[in-house]
Parts: structure tokens; sequence; C-alpha cells
């Protein structure tokens, strides 16, 4: 049966749409990320890096490197090679740690905020005219869904995921 929608379960066909529509959300942003790391010479890497950082300090959590490495599943060696590329395009700056005097956080610079911003923006803007069309009720109804996707892709730890193929 392919993927499940064969087997005559209407309910498990009409979420597994939804799946897909948020798949393909998922990829054209994967591909805007993709083009915006082209045009600015960065790898796709320290963008997601950038975003987050940015994350971050939208939550109120102070991102060090050790964090960072955690976020992009990364080793702390690769994460200082994408936080050095960052930081010598000023895209990043190290910065002592609020809590631990002998630790550094990291901040991204305004000027990358900004050419974020020159090249998202146009992407967004519709993405948020469309997000406040929604009714309050609708807005929370798509949050709690989108909290929930998150939270059932970050799944169980991969060493117990059956290995791609196997059944």
């Amino acid at each position: 049966m392919r993927e499940g929608v064969m087997s005559g379960d209407p309910e498990r066909a009409a979420a597994l749409e939804l799946v897909h529509r948020l798949r393909e959300v998922a990829l054209r942003l994967e591909l805007a990320v993709g083009e915006f790391a082209r045009t600015t010479g960065l790898h796709g890497t320290d963008v997601r890096a950038l975003v987050r950082l940015l994350d971050a300090e939208r939550a109120g959590v102070e991102a060090t490197p050790s964090w960072l490495a955690q976020q992009l599943g990364m080793t702390s060696q690769a994460t200082t090679a994408v936080i050095h590329r960052l930081e010598s395009a000023g895209h990043v700056e190290r910065l002592r740690s609020r809590t631990d005097g002998r630790s550094s956080r990291l901040q991204v610079s305004d000027t990358a905020v900004d050419l974020g911003w020159q090249f998202f923006g146009p992407l967004l803007d519709p993405v948020i005219a469309v997000t406040s069309s929604l009714t309050p009720a609708e807005r929370t109804i798509v949050g709690n869904y989108l909290t929930a996707v998150a939270e059932a892709i970050e799944g169980p730890p991969a060493e117990s995921r059956r290995p791609f193929g196997w059944s």
C-alpha cells in the first residue's frame, strides 16, 4: 500500500494530505534558504545557524556555541567553523555571556538582520498577510498544530528508529 492511503481510512488520508501540504511549504522555504545562501555566498548550514540564533533571541535564550552545536546537530569543531565563517562575514558577533563571564554568547549582527529582511521580506510579507486574515481562534489552532508537528518530528532519538527501508 502506498503511504497507507489505500488502507481505506479516510481520516488517515485527510491527515496525510495536510502532511503533504506542510512538506510543500517546508520545501519552498528550504529552496528560498538555498537561494539566500547562494546570493550571499553563505553555506546552507550558515543560514540555518543564523535562523536558529534569531530564534534564540526571540525566545530569550542565550545562544552559546555549544547550544548552537546542539541545535544544528553538529560537532563542536564543525560548529566552530560555522561561527568563524559567520564572524568573518560580519553576520555574527561573540559577546561575553550574561550569566557566565568565562563563556561567550552569539548574536546576529544588525547588518545580517537587514540583509535577511531585504531577501526574505518579500517572501514573508504575503505569508504574514495570509496569516493575518485568520481569526485569532484559527491562528491558535494553526499555531498549536505546527507546534505539535514540530514536536512529533523531533520524536524519538535516532538510535531507536528503524533504519530506512527496514520494516
